[in-house]
């Protein structure tokens, strides 16, 4: 805590101090700031007269709030031989420097330091540097024991300068209103969405496309119809950019709708209802039943609270709070949000009423310092969106790069007038950028996003479909994703042995345990099950069993933490019984006999003893464990007897709670450790029950490493690296900014990391995953908006399917971008022979291509883009985050080899129409590339170039369905896309040739045996595919 804000330069030692007036210039000359240091020298006078001093007679911790501080700091000034303060004499002074609006990280701070600098004192006085004085400062943070001192009510009432009977008045209000701001969570602006859809528009590939178009339309080209197709490809690919990436982060806009409308606000002696952005810092609010909590607040007056927190800690357990203003001593990391006395925005009152003191508003609430954490987290963009991006700037400049060359080489070396030339540029530009492969990768990750909703898993944006498909780990919550999240009692420890809930039906005597369970219980069943989970799970283990439910509650001693036990008192019929449930060392210490074989007999030390092992066994299980108790007492009790029944009471057993496994997990964690994905659980839960169910569940193997919230508090960031790299670390008692750190870590190893969580602290750890993964049933909208998945069911093997859908996705993008780039060379080449080889026609206008590109391609490659995740996909080991989606070896194999296949199918079916229709003799190329003088019989050959491209990537297309399985072995129908994709070629090819489109797209008909020829690329095509997937399957046999 203290080092957040403390470093060597802002310690001093001064062993020739004598007065404040010593320490008052060492401070100032510290401050730079000017108007700072002139309200400062104001208030250095009267000070020592006002410090918060309660910490003894040597240590003060004075504070300064202005408005012109904007960032924290603290000066630690140590004074060996002390200074006279009227009668002390003082060796320690730390000196906060808080901004204005801030004055609840002011009394967070007095709160932790008022505990941690007593207990270090004597040690900071025997330092002689800087350095030993901020060592000493580390090792008091990390070993202390967990407690804050609390200010009692008439401090609280001097640091916020309020009335704790009368409130504030209301021109204070006004005046602290316009100080601090309105109480309200700040939203990140974001860039209008018209300028969004704007810039969809003018990507680098965009632009080159744009200048391509307006040159269409320059006189001496007049190619209309070329430039009306390239303006529409340019529109179609902005559209899809923009619908890809426009999705907005809701994030913070969801914490707003967590915080309180309006809210009860006593001032000046008068309770009246405010906006609740209208609340300040030292308002005096009054909450019952049902209300929303809208700032950060200290009880000061509470009846019987208790409060639901879910909304920051995502725990859906009731936590009991109440005023107190002496020290509290908590176990485990979640200090400030457990703190029982404090009651935090966005949380809400379950049961109860209170009156409390604001001491953070707006920003300065828990969960507006959240907000800020997640609205300043930008969201790297996704492994997809870079390789797509990569893949398009690389094509699109090596086009325009080679288009460039040719038009010189057309222009200066072939004697190609300028305009010829230019319309070659264009020809090998369009001929070599994938205008289709942007849409065709957006409705594929459409269409695995429309899978995974049916597995329940809905993805926010599309590119994290493939994501989840390179996920190296995964950081899993325990409650809930892992566990069921529903407390069942799974043993029971009764009249010295171990019963399972079925076992002790038939149990003798058991109807006093049952009965303890079910009375000393706050829980109800009907109509419908409300209550503590632990409570729910007791009324469930006496459902059917208990015999009698009669009896009426006539006192009870409520949970607390500090007595950690609960009792009731029954009034029945015939007698009045006293039961009692809690800690098995709480419970065991109120007791004086126990319940042993149908009788009650005293609890000498060595029973004590062997009960209080019984506990420890089951607790070493990772089980909750409650024991029970229960006294007989005589007619109507007293109010002395009722308030003194937690003594010599019979001890009746223990109860062994746990959260049961999800039925599906198991397999879960073991397909994704096939898969070569690691799985972390971090938990905000005990260690042991941590551990347990880890090793139930197949993760850190036999014996886990468990690492709390402490010992990694303890840890730098090179040895966390290491327990990391080692294997799956269970991480336990851990706080969602120790969750943070714990991502951050995964993900400068290079890992993809995967995230589950459902409360609001767990906001900024989703946004910073490469996949944030909420939970759709107990997460919270905050949750939700700020991760990219939501599974519906909260089982964590929605997750591992997720994964196998993403991994089948990028397959898909690969089938399909292999397909796309194939016709590449059938485009290019043609354009190469015009210009090289003189008087030799051009087989494929800049039309031709478009025809390609965004007509016959573009749905079959689509239908790829459908095909669900092939057979042992998560045998193969995650992605590789730098592998690239389209390397130099994959171009090649689709230019080279199925490329040339396509290009020398197309080039032998137009020799073919050749030889039969012309008598050998070239049809020639229309005299400056104007087509209105083309020759029927140059229409034809072009028609005869072309149509090859439909027969042979029929071929391609079913090929590619699977890597390694043989065409004639796969359900060759299953995929209805690609069959439509086929069937709609053949329809564009009856538009293209046969209507009047045909003058667009300049072709002509040809006769049937030329159609009937094209088709033995098609064999040529399959059988290449069935020997490389012959050999692939060999050597996976081999492997």
């Amino acid at each position: 805590m203290l080092l957040e804000y403390l470093n060597v330069n802002s310690i001093h030692i001064l062993p020739k101090a004598k007065s404040w007036d010593d320490i008052s210039q060492e401070l100032l000359k510290k401050v730079e700031n000017d108007p700072i240091k002139e309200d400062l020298q104001n208030r250095l006078g009267t000070m020592p007269d006002s410090l918060f001093g309660s910490l003894g007679p040597h240590i003060l911790i004075p504070h300064f709030r202005s408005i012109h501080i904007k960032t924290p700091e603290v000066f630690l000034f140590l004074i060996p031989k002390g200074i006279h303060l009227g009668e002390r004499i003082v060796h320690l002074v730390l000196f906060q420097m808080i901004p204005e609006t801030q004055p609840s990280l002011h009394l967070r701070l007095l709160h932790g330091l008022s505990s941690l600098l007593p207990q270090i004192f004597n040690e900071l006085l025997n330092c002689d540097t800087e350095s030993k004085v901020l060592s000493v400062v580390q090792r008091g943070e990390s070993e202390m024991k967990p407690s804050y001192k609390n200010l009692n009510q008439s401090q609280i009432e001097f640091e916020l300068q309020t009335n704790l009977q009368n409130g504030l008045s209301h021109s204070e209000a006004k005046i602290r209103l316009k100080t601090f701001g309105k109480n309200a969570i700040e939203n990140e602006k974001s860039a209008p969405i018209i300028w969004k859809f704007f810039k969809s528009f003018f990507s680098l590939f965009a632009i080159l496309l744009w200048v391509a178009t307006a040159l269409c339309f320059v006189p001496g080209v007049d190619m209309p119809e070329l430039g009306v197709a390239i303006f529409i490809v340019v529109v179609i690919n902005g559209i899809f950019s923009f619908f890809q990436e426009s999705k907005s982060d809701h994030a913070v806009e969801a914490l707003r709708k967590l915080l309180a409308q309006e809210c009860p606000v006593v001032r000046e002696g008068e309770t009246t209802t405010v906006p609740a952005d209208e609340i300040v810092p030292g308002d005096l609010i009054v909450l019952s039943e049902g209300d929303i909590v809208p700032a950060d607040c200290r009880i000061i007056e509470s009846e019987d609270v208790e409060v639901d927190n879910s909304s920051l800690t995502g725990e859906s357990t009731s936590a009991r709070r109440y005023k107190s203003d002496s020290e509290i001593v908590l176990e485990g990391k979640f200090l400030w949000l457990e703190m029982p006395n404090i009651l935090f925005a966005g949380s809400s009152l379950i049961k109860g009423k209170s009156k409390a003191i604001v001491f953070g508003t707006g920003q300065s609430t828990e969960i507006g310092q959240i907000a800020g954490i997640t609205s300043k987290i930008k969201r790297e963009e996704s492994p997809l969106q870079k390789q797509l991006k990569q893949t398009v700037i690389s094509i699109s400049l090596f086009a325009f790069v080679i288009g460039i060359l040719f038009l010189f080489l057309g222009y200066m070396v072939a004697g190609l007038s300028f305009v010829q030339a230019f319309i070659f540029f264009i020809g090998i530009f369009v001929a070599n950028v994938p205008e289709g492969l942007l849409p065709t990768v957006t409705l594929s990750l459409a269409l695995g996003v429309s899978r995974m909703a049916k597995k329940n898993a809905i993805l926010k944006d599309l590119s994290s479909v493939e994501t989840l498909g390179c996920t190296t780990v995964i950081c899993s919550d325990k409650t809930g994703t892992l566990t069921q999240n529903q407390m069942r009692v799974i043993e029971v420890y009764f009249d010295s042995k171990s019963y399972t809930p079925q076992e002790l039906e038939t149990k003798e005597g058991n109807q006093i345990f049952l009965s303890c369970g079910y009375h000393c219980n706050n829980a109800v069943l009907d109509p419908k099950p409300m209550g503590d989970p632990t409570e729910l799970a007791l009324l469930y283990l006496s459902q059917g069993r208990i015999t009698n439910v009669n009896g009426k509650r006539i006192h009870t001693n409520a949970f607390e933490s500090v007595r950690k036990r609960m009792s009731v008192v029954i009034q029945g019929d015939n007698f009045t019984t006293a039961y009692a449930k809690g800690g098995p060392v709480e419970i065991l210490s109120v007791c004086t006999h126990v319940y042993e074989n149908g009788s009650v007999v005293p609890l000498d030390e060595d029973k004590r003893l062997k009960l209080k092992n019984a506990s420890d066994l089951s607790a070493g299980k990772g089980y909750r464990v409650l024991s029970f108790a229960y006294k007989l007492l005589e007619g109507y009790p007293s109010p002395e007897i009722l308030s003194s029944v937690e003594s010599s009471m019979v001890y009746l057993g223990h109860c062994c709670l746990a959260d049961p496994i999800r039925p599906k997990v198991p397999d879960a964690i073991s397909k994704c450790h096939t898969a070569g994905i690691r799985i972390l659980m971090i938990t905000g839960d005990h260690p042991l029950t941590a551990e347990s169910v880890g090793k139930s569940i197949g993760i850190g193997g036999e014996s886990p490493v468990v690492i709390t919230g402490a010992q990694l508090d303890k840890m730098n960031d090179i040895a966390l690296k290491e327990w990391i790299r080692k294997g799956e670390p269970i991480f336990a008692r851990v706080s969602p900014s120790q969750k943070l750190r714990i991502v951050a870590i995964l993900q400068e190893l290079g890992e993809i990391v995967a995230v589950t969580g459902d409360g609001v602290n767990d906001g900024p750890a989703l946004k910073k995953a490469d996949i944030g993964i909420a939970m759709g049933k107990r997460g919270t909208e905050v949750a939700k908006e700020a991760a990219r998945m939501i599974i519906v069911d909260d089982d964590f093997a929605t997750i591992a399917d997720a994964i196998e859908e993403g991994r089948g996705v990028f397959d898909n993008i690969r089938k399909f971008s292999a397909y796309v780039l194939n016709s590449n060379p059938q485009e290019l080449i043609p354009f190469l022979l015009w210009a090289l080889i003189p008087g030799f026609p051009l087989l494929m206008t800049v039309m031709g291509v478009l025809a390609v590109d965004v007509g016959t391609d573009l749905i079959p490659a689509m239908g790829l883009g459908a095909e669900p995740p092939e057979k042992g996909i998560m045998y193969r080991p995650p992605r590789n985050r730098n592998e690239k989606l389209i390397s130099i070896r994959f171009i090649l194999r689709s230019y080279l080899v199925e490329g040339m296949i396509l290009f020398l199918s197309c080039f032998a079916t137009y020799f073919y129409f050749v030889y039969t229709e012309c008598n050998g003799i070239l049809p020639l190329s229309p005299v400056g590339l104007n087509m209105a003088n083309a020759s029927p019989s140059y229409l034809q050959s072009l028609t005869a170039f072309f149509f090859p491209t439909i027969t042979v990537q029929i071929a391609n297309v079913l090929c590619k369905r699977s890597r390694t399985e043989s065409i004639f072995q796969m359900d060759l129908f299953s995929n209805r896309i690609i069959w439509v994709g086929i069937l709609f070629s053949f329809f564009l090819c009856g538009i293209f040739f046969y209507t009047d489109l045909s003058s667009v797209y300049y072709f002509a008909p040809i006769p049937l045996h030329v159609y009937l020829f094209a088709f033995h690329g098609t064999v040529v095509m399959i059988v290449y595919n069935e020997t490389v997937k012959y050999f692939r399957r060999k050597r996976l046999r081999l492997n």
